[in-house]
């Protein structure tokens, strides 16, 4: 996924033109960029993956007339089951077992374009978010922990709203046993990791604060990042706890990233965390 600095404030974010997946789709069987960019845009190829996709909603969301029980790892899209719903779905274009085949020579292959393009839906609804709210950030301190968790509550609401997170995690069960969907998952990560730190380094250096010795960006977003996977997963598993608070619009995850920025920040003492926290028991 390409990266581009759409907003006057300079933060990159997660950039693709959901109308365009040349950036997405490119394990097609063709051996020149521009043709493999010409075949990702193709409306049939479009069709296959929509159509992917639509499994995969049906899947989640528990609509599936599938009547299997058991569905290991990602068998339910099998290159059988995604044709019949792409003829289904677009008729008109005629999708056929050889035009499967013409795009992509192995189902891995399809399999690969197809992860790297249903979590393009988190990283398009994310940039979203983060465009909404990097500005007030950055312009006034007066409202920053409102601006927190405003911005954690829309990063933990697409959990329950988007079947793309649900399948992130089906691709994180499946990444130790499978090179398509590690891979994939790499390149999101690394995409939300620059997204995510690229922000935070522009909202500190507006601030002027900085971390105390030991303490990088990179970590505070790893701790982040993570802290918000397992409180999306809760949030999955229909938990009853105050994780997300509609009315207010705050979370846990805002309060988590308070509390991080006030243990990380240096306040002028110089102390790492561990010296810190140590003459903090002392006292």
């Amino acid at each position: 996924m390409d990266f581009d600095v759409p907003n006057s404030e300079g933060i990159p974010v997660p950039y693709q033109d959901p109308s365009d997946l040349s950036g997405i789709v490119t394990n097609l069987a063709r051996v020149t960029t521009k043709g493999r960019r010409k075949l990702a845009n193709d409306a049939l190829t479009k069709a296959f993956l929509t159509s992917a996709l639509k499994l995969t909603e049906e899947l989640f969301l528990g609509t599936s007339d599938d009547t299997d029980e058991v569905r290991p790892t990602m068998s339910y899209l099998s290159r059988p089951k995604v044709l019949a719903q792409t003829v289904a779905d677009s008729p008109d274009l005629t999708p056929t077992r050889g035009k499967f085949r013409d795009r992509w020579a192995s189902h891995q292959h399809f399999l690969a374009d197809f992860i790297s393009y249903a979590l393009t839906a988190r990283h398009w609804s994310l940039h979203i978010a983060l465009s909404r709210s990097a500005e007030e950030m950055l312009s006034s301190a007066e409202d920053f922990s409102g601006s927190v968790h405003r911005i954690a509550y829309e990063d933990l609401k697409l959990v329950l709203e988007l079947p793309a997170y649900r399948f992130q995690l089906l691709a994180v069960a499946s990444a130790g046993a499978d090179s398509v969907a590690s891979e994939a998952l790499s390149k999101m990560y690394a995409t939300l990791s620059e997204a995510w730190t690229a922000l935070y380094a522009q909202i500190f250096k507006a601030h002027g604060v900085e971390f105390r010795p030991g303490i990088s960006l990179e970590t505070f977003n790893i701790i982040l990042q993570s802290t918000a996977e397992g409180l999306g997963m809760r949030l999955l598993a229909g938990v009853d706890e105050p994780i997300l608070d509609h009315e207010t619009k705050s979370t846990i995850l805002g309060t988590a990233a308070l509390g991080l920025y006030l243990g990380f920040v240096d306040p002028g003492d110089g102390l790492t965390v561990e010296e810190a926290a140590q003459k903090r028991i002392l006292e």
